[in-house]
């Protein structure tokens, strides 16, 4: 009787590490060109870029959909391959002049809705790389939400090309 309760615990233990390895790798399962995260909060499509190998900034790009009823904050980003993570944009002065600057204040994401991290908007700026990115590598990044972290896998593609904008986005 007490070796089939060994057995029995031993077959619930093993099922319990299996199933909860099977949710984290699912969970942290993150290529290209799919939806990684949560079915209420998604990051779409996430690729990272340099502007060459010996770089030492790059940018992570992505869109978030928000499928709840709830307005989601962005407020922060971390990597592994770099000393700093920041949320930027760029913005033209009364001269026409483009610069890119940090986000502060995060950026909301509204209840049913996507918001676009992409060239010339919005995007994670990666600076202090310790290591040259090349195509193909995988950057381990956090997206810091106020009430929530999704982890993500992006696969560096530096020949990836621009999307056109899309105008069912809101900004």
């Amino acid at each position: 009787m007490k070796n089939l309760l060994i057995i029995v615990l031993a077959f619930f233990v093993g099922t319990s590490v299996f199933y909860l390895g099977k949710q984290k790798s699912h969970q942290n399962m993150h290529l290209h060109n799919q939806k990684i995260g949560h079915k209420s909060l998604m990051v779409v499509d996430p690729y990272a870029r340099v502007s060459s190998s010996s770089a030492k900034s790059g940018a992570i790009f992505f869109t978030i959909e928000n499928g709840t009823n709830f307005e989601h904050r962005l407020i922060g980003a971390a990597v592994d391959v770099a000393k700093k993570a920041e949320l930027h944009t760029h913005i033209v002065n009364d001269d026409g002049v483009m610069s890119m600057v940090k986000i502060k204040d995060g950026v909301t994401i509204e209840p049913n809705s996507k918001v676009m991290f992409k060239r010339g908007g919005n995007h994670v700026m990666i600076m202090g790389l310790n290591k040259s990115l090349m195509n193909g590598d995988k950057v381990s990044l956090d997206l810091i939400f106020e009430n929530k972290v999704l982890k993500l896998e992006v696969l560096v593609d530096n020949k990836k090309t621009a999307k056109k904008h899309d105008h069912n986005m809101n900004h």
